[in-house]
């Protein structure tokens, strides 16, 4: 076992990191926080949720059908990934009408008894917004192909570079994330366009005036049906620069250059003018608040360094994504865990608030990344961590991912790499349908077919299964801990790591007299000596579901605490000796 690494520096959480020579760090106490600091927020994605109506499809009346389960999880908050009118050739994320519903998922009078019966449960809603790129279907796109009035620069058009031969190229060598170039040629227009996705979604000119007054339009649409904020799709990519022919340097990176990573996006990522936009938006959120006292919301999806992500921070309410442990290395060691956990820590800006997220609808389940035998421990970090946790849907059951030959792909990142590579781009495999029950189609739906396959073990891993079973399962040690989290002294309380070695990370979450300490085992069977941070015993909170002989309120001993693979616990001790800090 490595050395244990004791943890002495504290530091004021709201005014910035002091590191000690070891690397280390505490965070102080943080009050007066607002109701999206304190929450727990759920991602829904819509299809693969619930379906009411037989069709083999999640949809709103089946997301609302399920309020109640939501409510007795323990979330605070459902994020619901795009359910806009749309010829889903991205399955929503290229909107033709982004102020209606898609008939697939129902009409804006189910959204609206959504929307109520969300509130009624106490809870809180927010949308996805996907400002940078529209349907090629959309009537903006076709106006702008036919160059009528002021939609004609609504988005991004270029002549292209004139050939000797007679005939027009690409203006530069931008890439598609989807693969392949980013310029694609319109016959009508006789221009090329850029796409940073697929090329039916064309991108959106954020250089143009009325694009940037339909979008904050679009935000006041949604904010006047009573959506409580917004996460913003891609908003790294809203802007480019503004002289198309600049060519991207190479990345260095080992991949085939038709690959997005084969180029660094200096020229169509991360540009300046993105502040000022998100300032405009924000101010509209704060508007809403100032009219009702609502706090509204909105997180930003930013595969980023902390650097950009910093950049982007607003005055408003919110913050961007932290996709970090999405990136670590797959299964990640104990250490780059606890490196990944303090480098969210330590490079915020002052005043700013952390953020922490295991998995969404483009990256792979946790199972899949790390292992079955670790989604518990990871589902207890994220929900003891200091700052606001994001849970995808059946990450609390700990879904598995399900096995999609070539043949049975649909998602268009994996079709456009053909039948050799789509394995390691698709993203079917972490959307299949939520596992209810152990019954036909795991009570997705009663039709006769899902959309996408179902994941494996469905009929012993599902709600039906993890509730009535009468020992610790997956869902129990999550609602359990989403209980615990109501504590201020995991919302507000300070944060001090207690112990790390090449298996274990330690922490205390203390509040006054509350005083928590976490015990997470991400290596192999252990013993560990956490004694020093609490007392001999330790009052056990919650546990995962691996520690069989275990029960909530047992007394364990703290001085040598043995420890199986994944097992991992809450403990409640004594109050540390040592006095708080308020930031």
């Amino acid at each position: 076992m490595a050395a244990v690494i004791v943890f002495l520096v504290l530091l004021l959480f709201s005014s910035g990191s002091e590191v000690s020579a070891d690397g280390n760090v505490t965070l102080g106490v943080t009050l007066n926080l607002t109701w999206w600091q304190e929450a727990v927020f759920y991602q829904i994605y819509p299809r693969s949720f619930q379906d009411s109506n037989g069709d083999g499809v999640g949809d709103l009346k089946g997301i609302t059908s399920r309020i109640d389960y939501l409510k007795d999880l323990g979330i605070d908050c459902i994020w619901l990934s795009p359910i806009c009118r749309s010829p889903m050739k991205d399955f929503g994320y290229d909107c033709s009408d982004a102020e209606d519903v898609d008939p697939i998922f129902g009409n804006l009078d189910d959204f609206k008894e959504l929307l109520q019966v969300v509130h009624n449960k106490g809870l809180k809603l927010i949308v996805d917004f996907v400002p940078g790129y529209t349907s090629d279907q959309h009537i903006w796109f076709q106006k702008s192909v036919r160059r009528e009035g002021k939609y004609t620069n609504y988005y991004i058009w270029d002549d292209g570079k004139l050939l000797d031969n007679g005939t027009r190229a690409p203006p530069s060598n931008w890439l598609s994330i989807f693969e392949g170039p980013a310029w694609e040629w319109n016959e009508v227009r006789q221009q090329y366009f850029y796409h940073v996705f697929l090329k039916e979604q064309p991108e959106m000119n954020f250089r143009d005036e009325n694009v940037k007054w339909e979008m904050k339009n679009l935000l006041r649409y949604w904010l006047d049906l009573g959506v409580d904020g917004f996460r913003a799709d891609a908003i790294t990519a809203i802007v480019t620069a503004s002289n198309h022919s600049l060519d991207e340097p190479l990345s260095g990176k080992d991949v085939p250059p038709d690959q997005d990573d084969y180029l660094d996006h200096i020229y169509t990522q991360n540009q300046p003018e993105i502040g000022p936009i998100l300032k405009e938006w924000y101010d509209i959120l704060d508007e809403y608040t100032e009219k009702d006292g609502r706090i509204r919301f909105m997180v930003l999806e930013t595969y980023a360094t902390h650097e950009v992500r910093n950049s982007l921070y607003s005055q408003g309410q919110g913050n961007p994504f932290n996709f970090d442990f999405l990136d670590m290395s797959r299964p990640a060691s104990t250490r780059e865990i606890y490196d990944t956990i303090m480098q969210e820590y330590t490079a915020l800006l002052p005043g700013k608030w952390p953020n922490f997220v295991l998995g969404n609808h483009d990256n792979n389940r946790v199972s899949a990344r790390n292992g079955y035998q670790y989604v518990d421990v990871f589902n207890m970090l994220l929900l003891t961590l200091k700052g606001t946790p994001t849970t995808y849907y059946g990450e609390e059951l700990g879904m598995l991912q399900a096995d999609i030959s070539w043949n049975q792909t649909i998602d268009p990142w994996g079709l456009n790499f053909g039948p050799d590579r789509y394995q390691n781009f698709s993203r079917d495999p972490e959307r299949t349908p939520m596992q209810w029950t152990d019954g036909p189609h795991a009570g997705f739906t009663t039709g006769n077919k899902t959309w996408l396959p179902l994941g494996k073990n469905y009929t012993s891993l599902n709600v039906k299964v993890e509730t009535e079973s009468p020992g610790q399962t997956s869902l129990k040690m999550y609602k359990q801990l989403t209980a615990l989290r109501k504590n201020p002294a995991f919302t507000q309380g300070s944060f001090k790591t207690a112990l790390v070695t090449d298996d274990v990370i330690s922490y205390q979450r203390q509040l006054g007299d509350e005083n928590f300490l976490v015990v997470l085992n991400f290596g192999e069977e252990t013993s560990v000596d956490v004694s020093s941070y609490g007392g001999l015993t330790g009052t056990v909170s919650v546990f995962t579901p691996s520690m069989t002989s275990l029960k909530t309120g047992d007394s364990v001993s703290l001085n040598n605490l043995k420890l199986g693979v994944g097992d991992s616990l809450v403990f409640r001790v004594q109050p540390s000796s040592s006095s708080e800090i308020i930031g």
